[in-house]
């Protein structure tokens, strides 16, 4: 359960407790700390700053917590009314001066906004400061281990090798017919996928310049384009490998059809790679010395892209987290200042992307990496393309 990391991040915090609310195991904190347990009624799990865990739970709910393994880390406080509900509630959190709970600042971070409104209320109205927990959540829900990390970089290294392989096919249908087409690579990339067993929750986005400036664009059997001698390329492919701890590799690169760049693609790519390369340097110069919050960093790469004029087709945060879970876009801290204002610190054990791009409506423009950060540093785990990939050259 780790419940132990928790007081000294409560003491950083000048919190005195943890208050995670919950009904019927919707927060995913309640499965990591309780298990798969058929929780019916209204709990609340209590990690003070110090002394021992308890849960509020009804006396139902009891049956399901009385094993060995949950009472070695919990108290049980039962109530059988919803007055001894509020009553346990008033009682337990007099001490506290300031508690936590599963909240954002006007509700901005979806994934930590977790605690009922009527929760949160009850708690204030007993003279109770309640600040977020989005930092101590993200410790739990987006950090991983070592080994989780080793299968990072295996599913990054296959990755880039299956995007050089996807730029070839183009290469190789151009040669042979005289065209290509984008629903055709994104089936390779995927059949690729599955080959090296690897797993992902949608297919690759394969994008001509046109379809590229919606950054959530992508081929289908019925709808997609044709691929032709002077199209620009934008492939973004995301895949894990088929394993419980496997973390996604999530990358977008650009190729252009032909032998060498035109000058209009390769000044506007300079200026995104010059928003991911300042947002990565800021990352190493401030990461060592400070706590960063994500929306700092999408902030540096955006300037980057307004100063070059091209600020208002820059309608994407710069980069999400990236975790063990189902998609590509994790529970922890984002790299945003622009959908929501991201103040989750940046913290060990965690990855992100940097993705910053440009969507203007003659054609779409990015360039993603990943970034794996590692005693306050980030490391770069996913390549950086630094110019656009000729591929007829």
């Amino acid at each position: 359960m780790n419940l132990e990391k928790i007081p000294p991040l409560l003491e950083m915090k000048n919190a005195d407790a943890w208050i995670i609310a919950d009904y019927e195991n919707h927060n995913p904190m309640t499965l990591r700390f309780l298990g798969n347990k058929m929780l019916t009624r209204k709990l609340f799990i209590v990690i003070p700053k110090t002394g021992k865990p308890y849960l509020i739970t009804h006396t139902i709910d009891t049956v399901f917590l009385n094993d060995e393994e949950t009472k070695k880390s919990f108290d049980l406080r039962v109530y059988h009314t919803w007055q001894e509900m509020l009553d346990l509630e008033k009682k337990a959190f007099a001490p506290y001066h300031k508690v936590l709970m599963d909240i954002s600042e006007k509700g901005l971070l979806p994934r930590v906004s977790l605690a009922d409104f009527g929760s949160v209320e009850f708690v204030r109205s007993l003279g109770i400061e309640v600040a977020s927990s989005a930092d101590i959540l993200q410790s739990f829900s987006a950090a991983y281990s070592e080994r989780a990390h080793e299968l990072q970089l295996k599913a990054c290294a296959l990755t880039l090798k299956i995007k050089d392989e996807a730029f070839h096919k183009i290469r190789e249908d151009i040669e042979k017919k005289n065209l290509s087409d984008e629903y055709d690579i994104q089936q390779f990339i995927c059949r690729r996928f599955h080959e090296e067993g690897m797993i992902y929750d949608d297919a690759a986005i394969v994008a001509i310049g046109r379809t590229a400036n919606n950054p959530h664009y992508g081929p289908t059997k019925e709808v997609h384009s044709v691929i032709h001698r002077g199209d620009l390329i934008l492939i973004d492919m995301w895949a894990k490998m088929n394993d419980p701890e496997g973390v996604y590799a999530d990358i977008t690169w650009m190729g252009y059809v032909g032998n060498i760049i035109p000058k209009i693609f390769a000044d506007r790519f300079s200026i995104v790679k010059n928003a991911r390369n300042s947002a990565i340097e800021f990352l190493k110069r401030e990461l060592p010395r400070r706590a960063v919050e994500g929306y700092e960093v999408d902030d540096v790469a955006r300037k980057v892209i307004t100063d070059a004029g091209y600020g208002e087709y820059f309608i994407h945060r710069t980069g999400h987290n990236i975790a063990i879970d189902v998609s590509p876009h994790g529970p922890g801290a984002n790299i945003d200042d622009y959908e929501s204002h991201d103040t989750r610190e940046l913290i060990d054990h965690t990855s992100f992307s940097i993705e910053p791009g440009i969507y203007a409506p003659d054609f779409g423009v990015r360039s993603e990496t990943n970034i794996f950060v590692d005693g306050h540093t980030p490391v770069v785990v996913a390549g950086l393309q630094e110019a656009i990939i000729p591929i007829l050259a």
